[in-house]
C-alpha cells in the first residue's frame, strides 16, 4: 500500500517514507506554507491512508523555508466574503476534520514548528501527540487582528494550555516565543535552530521504533478516557490491562529488559 502515499498535485505539501517515519512537508515557502482548504483536505486523506499502511510507525508534520506555516490562505478568506451561510459552513469542515483527526490516528504525529506558526498553526501543534518547536519560533493565535476568531482552532489549544490562557491568546491575537509555549504546554520540548528538523526526525525514528500493538491501544485509551473522572478512568484502565499485557509487544519489551538487550518490536 505504500505507492497511495502521495501527496496530490498542487496539494501544497510534500510526501516522503523512510525507515517507518512518513514525513509530510508544507511546501509553499514563498507563501509560508498557508493552510488551504484544498492543503487541508488533502492532509486529512494522506493522513487517513497512512493509518492503514503497516510500513508507517510514526509521522512528522513540518514546513519547508522560513515558516512551519502562517495560518488559513487570506485569498480563499477573501473570496469567502460574499458566500452564504451555508457554504461558509462546509467550507469549515476541511480544517474541523483535521483537527479531530490528528488524535484519533493509530499512528503517532510529531509537529515541528520553526520560523512562524500562526492561527492553524497552533491548532496543528495543540492536537499533536508531541509538539516540537524550535528555539526562534514565532507562534499567534492572530486571528482576531483580521477580525476572525479561533473558532476551531480553540478547542483543541484550550485542552492543550487551558481554558484561560487560550482565552487571553484568542482574544489579543498577541505573539509569543518559544520559551513561553513550552511554558503553558503548547510545545513539549525546544531544541536549538540549528539542526532542528534532524532534532524533530530524531523524536519521530524514536517513535517509529515503539511497539505497534501498544501505541495504537494506548492511543485508544487515551481518548477513552478523555473527560473521565478519575476513578472511572483508572477502573477502565484496570479493566484492559490484560490487552496490554499479553500482546506481543509486552512480551517482546519484558524479554529485552531480561536479556539486557534493545526490542525489536514487529
Amino acid at each position: 500500500m505504500e505507492h497511495v502515499l502521495q501527496a496530490p498535485p498542487d496539494a501544497g505539501f510534500a510526501v516522503t517514507l523512510e525507515d517507518g517515519v512518513l514525513e509530510i512537508s508544507l511546501n509553499q515557502p514563498e507563501r509560508r506554507n498557508p493552510l488551504g482548504y484544498r492543503t487541508m483536505t488533502a492532509l486529512v486523506d494522506v493522513l487517513r491512508m497512512a493509518d492503514q499502511v503497516p510500513l508507517v510507525r510514526s509521522i512528522l508534520l513540518f514546513g519547508q523555508g522560513t515558516a512551519f506555516t502562517a495560518g488559513g490562505d487570506l485569498n480563499e478568506f477573501k473570496d469567502e466574503v460574499a458566500q452564504s451561510a451555508h457554504a461558509l459552513h462546509e467550507s469549515g469542515q476541511a480544517l474541523a476534520t483535521l483537527l479531530t483527526l490528528i488524535p484519533q490516528l493509530t499512528k503517532p504525529l510529531v509537529v515541528a514548528a520553526h520560523g512562524y506558526c500562526m492561527a492553524g498553526g497552533v491548532g496543528l501543534l495543540a492536537a499533536a501527540d508531541v509538539a516540537l518547536g524550535a528555539q526562534t519560533t514565532t507562534y499567534s493565535m492572530s486571528e482576531i487582528r483580521i477580525g476572525l476568531f479561533p473558532l476551531m482552532v480553540l478547542p483543541a489549544v484550550r485542552d492543550a494550555i487551558g481554558i484561560r490562557r487560550a482565552r487571553e491568546l484568542a482574544l489579543t491575537g498577541r505573539r509569543f516565543g518559544t520559551d513561553e509555549a513550552v511554558r503553558i504546554g503548547l510545545v513539549h520540548q525546544a531544541f536549538p535552530d540549528e539542526g532542528f528538523l534532524d532534532s524533530a526526525r530524531g523524536r519521530a525514528k524514536d517513535l517509529a521504533t515503539l511497539g505497534r500493538t501498544t501505541m495504537t491501544m494506548g492511543k485508544r485509551y487515551l481518548l477513552d478516557i478523555d473527560g473521565l473522572p478519575r476513578e472511572s478512568a483508572t477502573q477502565l484502565g484496570r479493566a484492559v490491562r490484560g490487552a496490554f499485557m499479553t500482546s506481543p509487544d509486552f512480551e517482546e519489551g519484558v524479554s529485552a529488559f531480561l536479556d539486557k538487550r534493545t526490542p525489536e518490536f514487529k
